[in-house]
């Protein structure tokens, strides 16, 4: 999914109860476990952290951020991470999200991803997501936030076709799906 500008992102106050802080350096295990609790499409192995941001750690410090419990329980993330080189543009990219099953269905995502798309917002004109199709809460929490389907994949009209036979949505609609 793309948003080829970064105008009018969504605010969403983090609610009572919760916080939102940025990673700290070599808190990787607590991302790996909140996205082994999450994820239950794929296997999410020790090893995964490193191979995705191994291209700039330092970067974290700036980029990740956990949800967490007034507790300081850490119970979700969402990185604001970018791409070098996309058809020769930079592009910023909202990566992993997750949240801990538990926490699931309250609206906690969205305060996550104005926080991350806040933070794209200082460094990149243009951002991208990539998801399944058969993640239906998520596909309606980006298409909330101006993603919009990316039509130049491969198989895309078909599987965009298929959302929105399960979701209804004004931007689907304005696409003609």
């Amino acid at each position: 999914m793309i948003r080829e500008n970064m105008e009018n992102i969504p605010q969403f106050p983090i609610p009572e109860g919760f916080a939102i802080r940025n990673y700290r350096r070599n808190e990787g295990h607590i991302w790996t476990r909140i996205q082994k609790a999450a994820e239950p499409y794929i296997d999410i192995d020790d090893g995964l952290f490193d191979r995705e941001f191994e291209r700039d750690l330092s970067a974290m410090e700036d980029r990740s951020f956990y949800l967490t419990t007034d507790a300081g329980e850490e119970i979700g993330t969402i990185t604001a991470w970018w791409q070098p080189d996309i058809n020769g543009k930079v592009w910023g990219q909202i990566h992993w999200v997750a949240i801990h099953p538990d926490y699931q269905g309250h609206g906690l995502s969205k305060p996550m991803m104005s926080v991350a798309m806040t933070r794209l917002k200082q460094s990149h004109e243009r951002c991208f997501l990539g998801t399944s199709t058969g993640r239906i809460p998520a596909v309606k929490l980006y298409l909330d936030f101006g993603f919009i389907p990316d039509l130049s994949l491969e198989n895309s009209q078909q599987a965009w076709t298929e959302v929105a036979s399960i979701l209804e949505h004004p931007i689907l609609k304005e696409l003609n799906f």
